[in-house]
């Protein structure tokens, strides 16, 4: 096989706390993979995030965007939880050449395997157990492999768990209840984890308006849980709810939406689902509460660094971040702050101490 060009570089992105402590970028012509993994932080531990495959009609500049945003979540997400990792991302442009998946991903892992354990990956959108399991024949820093291969199988459950949690105990800092029965929730996007959450959610009595881009799923969830299929994702954002949850790709909501939607609360499993920090004080100035996304939807990375680590404790360990979510949101009220700019705060302080 040709050695393809493997580079380190420095983004232009503007992010806040924008410092990555490194960037590879990997273009292997006999594959044709296009494969970039960042690392934010390995202060706390080995940076830990997931795999992405995904179209990026911009290329390779817009994915490098996604990616290096990506990795700082992943920091805040791993602080947050209480875990001793670091943030990291990786994402693979899909091109649509299914037949050369096994061939990029071997190619991938070796891109991961050079890293020396500062990135572990894991599954992402786009990406499945099975893939995990093999990139584990070429690289031992992956998790989130299926049971049969040793591994806790699909984190999306778990996920979804820390989603639901999390969404209640926004309805409750924003209406003095906590109970999901009656409430109009719309869920964009039925993955692997917004379908678990959304019926997770009509379980408990919510009355589910649910759009993806797959009118399959919209029509597996109707049949399975009830609930209406919105013809658009921007239909759902048209409509009177308790409740908006993103649950598809991130930089769903801006700030011209953040002033139109009509909702109580925005909770979902999405990463990033907003275009910037402003976004969530439009919506602390209309009354809607944002709640982190990084703290909603942590339950997915605390599932696979267990299985990491080798040990248990899940549940213990998304009680523990709900606390600090409840922290959060209640020190954002004393302090007419947002939800998102004091638990940011709490979790870059916990790194800031382990860098001392």
């Amino acid at each position: 096989m040709t050695i393809a060009t493997q580079r380190a570089v420095r983004s232009t992105v503007p992010l806040v706390d924008d410092d990555h402590e490194q960037v590879v970028v990997r273009q292997d012509p006999d594959t044709g993979l296009r494969f970039i993994v960042a690392v934010h932080s390995t202060v706390l531990g080995p940076a830990l995030g997931g795999m992405r495959l995904k179209r990026y009609p911009g290329g390779l500049r817009e994915a490098l965007d996604d990616v290096m945003g990506l990795a700082r979540t992943m920091t805040l997400k791993a602080s947050a939880a209480g875990l001793d990792l670091g943030g990291g991302k990786s994402v693979m442009i899909d091109d649509g050449r299914e037949n050369r998946r096994g061939a990029r991903l071997e190619v991938a892992a070796q891109v991961i395997d050079s890293l020396d354990g500062a990135y572990i990956t894991a599954e992402d959108i786009g990406t499945s157990t099975a893939d995990m399991d093999h990139l584990a024949r070429f690289t031992r820093f992956v998790t989130g492999r299926s049971v049969d291969r040793g591994g806790r199988g699909d984190p999306s459950p778990v996920t979804a768990e820390s989603v639901f949690q999390a969404l209640r105990r926004g309805l409750y800092a924003a209406t003095g209840s906590a109970e999901v029965d009656g409430r109009r929730i719309g869920v964009v996007g039925l993955g692997k984890v917004g379908y678990v959450l959304a019926a997770r959610l009509a379980q408990a009595g919510g009355r589910i308006v649910a759009f993806d881009l797959d009118p399959d799923r919209g029509d597996r969830f109707a049949s399975e849980h009830g609930g209406e299929i919105a013809p658009s994702a921007e239909a759902i954002m048209a409509t009177e709810l308790d409740v908006l949850a993103p649950c598809a790709a991130g930089g769903m909501i801006d700030e011209e939406l953040a002033r139109s939607i009509d909702c109580r609360v925005v909770a979902g499993a999405a990463n990033n689902p907003l275009t910037g920090r402003g976004v969530a004080r439009v919506l602390a100035e209309r009354g809607i509460l944002y709640v982190p996304d990084f703290l909603a939807n942590c339950g997915g990375l605390i599932h696979v660094a267990l299985e990491w680590y080798g040990r248990g404790g899940e549940h213990e360990l998304i009680a523990r971040a709900m606390d600090r979510l409840d922290s959060a949101l209640v020190t954002a009220e004393a302090e007419d702050s947002t939800p998102l700019d004091v638990a940011e705060r709490h979790a870059l302080e916990r790194v800031e101490a382990g860098r001392g």
